[in-house]
């Protein structure tokens, strides 16, 4: 994502992080990886519950890409070791720009 980061910005789009763990959890992580995108520490997993990737009080890890309006355009719903590439990402935010 980090890679990414400044293409994603480009094309008018923000990103955002949700965690449900702890955020003294998730400090170690987020430093790690260079998060330069907020997170939302969400410990009760109101949006994942919403969203319906909640499991057992945990979020599946997911990718929802959202309109102005806040409708959800795309989504993928993956697993830790199943999840959408970047430039996949990236195409499916080009595709919804074009119309």
């Amino acid at each position: 994502m980090r890679e990414s980061y400044d293409q994603i910005k480009d094309l008018n789009t923000e990103v955002l992080a949700i965690s449900t763990e702890k955020p003294v959890d998730i400090k170690l992580t987020i430093e790690r990886l260079g998060f330069e995108y907020p997170v939302l520490y969400d410990t009760a997993a109101i949006v994942p519950k919403l969203y319906g990737v909640e499991d057992d009080g945990a979020a599946i890890p997911s990718t929802f890409l959202l309109d102005k309006t806040g409708s959800i355009r795309w989504q993928y719903v993956g697993d830790e070791h199943d999840q959408p590439s970047m430039s996949q990402v990236i195409a499916e935010l080009e595709a919804l720009q074009k119309g």
